[in-house]
């Protein structure tokens, strides 16, 4: 099956799209049913009905694993569920957050991109791009969707504002 890759570049924004650059020195405030850490393996596994905070960024879900790596700095945030949800403000002036949601969301904290996996969409600004996997690069505003000829990528665009 032939793959279909379209990758959208701040068509959305008007301005360059960032992350807050304050979300990184903001504390991680996980809220769980449960939780298991496992500190030889570098691994938090939390499980029922999880919200996971820093700053603006949230990620919530059935279950989230967050991975670090042997400084104790985290790596990786999955978040499982029916959906997983993640949203995020790009800056101080957006009126609402960039927000998705998917079967699967992985975070990369080292590369600060959000890829959605099973059923993924995105949200920026009214605009819409769902796919079977989209992925968002939180700092450039990069949108990369992934489809094949059973399950299509598709974008509703909304117009700019006057």
């Amino acid at each position: 099956m032939a793959k279909y890759t379209f990758i959208i570049i701040s068509l959305i924004a008007s301005s360059a799209a960032t992350a807050l650059p304050t979300d990184r020195d903001e504390p991680i405030e996980i809220s769980a049913n449960s939780a298991v850490i496992n500190e030889k393996e570098n691994l938090a596994r939390y499980q029922g009905a999880v919200i996971l905070t820093q700053g603006t960024f949230k990620l919530t879900g059935e279950k989230i694993d967050l991975t670090t790596n042997s400084k104790g700095e985290v790596k990786t945030f999955v978040a499982i569920g029916m959906p997983a949800r993640f949203e995020n403000l790009r800056s101080k002036t957006d009126e609402e957050p960039v927000s998705g949601l998917a079967n699967r969301i992985d975070y990369s904290y080292a590369h600060d991109r959000v890829t959605l996996r099973g059923d993924a969409k995105v949200k920026i600004e009214g605009s819409e791009f769902a796919g079977p996997d989209v992925s968002y690069e939180l700092t450039s505003g990069v949108v990369n969707a992934a489809g094949d000829s059973s399950k299509r990528v598709n974008m509703t665009m909304q117009p700019k504002k006057k």
